[in-house]
């Protein structure tokens, strides 16, 4: 049963990968798949317990990043994306692979910002950003005026956090 687990969810964040890369977008569809095959693994793995892994996994990404969707910083197919893994591993195992898909998230950051030589200017951006906010209350949102370099697909560090999760990687 551990092995179709792995299989479905694995299938499930590749193939996100790819439609995000490709067009900047996740589709519902996959996700609503994703979901509807995590809580059937958890209810034919756990039993009725199984309804409280597939909640508590699934909602611990809209919790934890609500805030950063409020001000932009992160799309809602990501976070939607990162409650799949959630469904399928239940609370404890999607909060690991959470941390990582965020830790991956922040050392891809750094990479392309050394890359494309802009490191003080985005850390700069973000000081403005937050200031303005905290100084104005006014919230506008936090891509808004940001050049294409200064973004990427998260559903690539979501793979990476699966991969860690499972062993895939480390």
């Amino acid at each position: 049963m551990k092995e179709v687990q792995v299989m479905a969810l694995l299938c499930i964040t590749m193939i996100a990968v790819l439609c995000d890369l490709r067009s900047g977008r996740i589709p519902n569809a996959l996700i609503v798949t994703g979901l509807l095959c995590g809580f059937a693994y958890q209810i034919l793995a756990n039993g009725p317990a199984g309804f409280l892994l597939f909640l508590g996994g699934s909602g611990l990404p809209v919790l934890l990043f609500s805030v950063l969707f409020y001000f932009r910083m992160i799309g809602a197919g990501d976070i939607k994306l990162l409650c799949v893994p959630g469904a399928f591993l239940g609370p404890q195992h999607g909060l690991t692979c959470l941390i990582f898909a965020v830790l991956s998230g922040g050392l891809i950051s750094l990479f392309l910002m050394i890359h494309h030589g802009n490191i003080y200017v985005r850390l700069q951006y973000f000081a403005e950003y937050v200031s303005s906010y905290s100084r104005d209350k006014i919230w506008r949102p936090y891509l808004d005026g940001i050049e294409e370099s200064a973004k990427f697909c998260f559903s690539v560090p979501v793979l990476l956090g699966v991969l860690c999760d499972i062993g895939g990687i480390i």
